[in-house]
């Protein structure tokens, strides 16, 4: 493709096939880098015409140890190790606790976190031997604040905060920056396509029926997938700093949580979700 694959830099997005890895590989793909699209599926988002960059699919399961260390091996082999790692594959199951099985909650763990320590693990000794480097990580807004309904996944995505927080210090010397996005609300088609857990319990009903409608309208209400794909990569390649909050909602309800009493943020927080 016009020689691209000699010169280009290359980036690895997890979670490429769709809503905001699809729209971050597009990004990337813009800028003129050559952009592998990882993901279960191995199928790429389709470039406008006259794209400075490619996409090209690969296949991954990030909660296949073994899978992500076949991909690494692969682009070891053919010279295209990765400059940049994107950590977006993730998936949520929107529920209260009590209903979703332990299987259920494992799973949010093993792909939201564990798929990113992994893949980190897999492609860091390269960075580190090359002494450059980029990883980032899309982390969420409910990894600083957790709603009702989120129990685990806000638990992955705290458990990141706390990953990417110790790694920036150690990787430092290395030259390798470590970037965690913590977005809100962004209008894909996750909500649509959540799987439900593994019970219905009645005592919930009337909290489930709350949880639902706030879930629904927040993310048809979310910043656009393109837009937040935007600030993003423009802050990971041209920005500084650990942490950038994307969206009005990640900028304003951390520091509404901050300079309230703790009573009156929960109270707040349960009218906000008519529970």
């Amino acid at each position: 493709m016009n020689g691209i694959h000699a010169s280009a830099r290359i980036a690895l997005v997890t979670g490429g096939s769709s809503g905001l890895g699809a729209a971050i590989c597009t990004e990337l793909a813009a800028r003129g880098w050559l952009v592998l699209a990882a993901s279960r599926r191995a199928t790429a988002p389709t470039l406008a015409p006259g794209s400075a960059g490619v996409v090209e699919p690969v296949a991954l399961d990030v909660c296949r140890p073994e899978s992500i260390a076949d991909l690494a091996r692969q682009l070891a082999r053919c010279g295209r190790m990765p400059e940049l790692i994107v950590n977006n594959a993730g998936i949520n199951i929107s529920g209260v606790f009590e209903e979703l099985s332990a299987a259920q909650g494992r799973t949010i763990l093993d792909t939201n976190f564990h798929g990113v320590a992994d893949t980190i693990r897999a492609f860091l000794p390269a960075m580190r031997e090359r002494r450059s480097g980029t990883i980032l990580t899309i982390g969420s807004l409910a990894g600083l604040l957790a709603p009702p309904g989120e129990a685990y996944y806000a638990a992955s995505k705290h458990a990141l905060e706390g990953l990417h927080e110790a790694l920036q210090h150690e990787l430092h010397r290395f030259g390798i920056r470590v970037c965690l996005a913590e977005p809100g609300f962004i209008r894909t088609d996750l909500a649509r396509s959540a799987v439900t857990p593994a019970q219905s319990i009645a005592d919930y009903a009337a909290v489930r029926q709350s949880l639902r409608e706030h879930w629904s309208a927040s993310v048809a209400a979310g910043m656009a997938a393109d837009h937040a794909a935007r600030d993003i990569v423009h802050w990971a390649l041209d920005g500084r700093g650990v942490r950038l909050r994307v969206g009005t909602d990640a900028r304003w309800l951390p520091r509404l949580r901050a300079v309230l009493p703790e009573r009156a943020y929960s109270a707040g927080l349960r009218r906000r979700f008519r529970l």
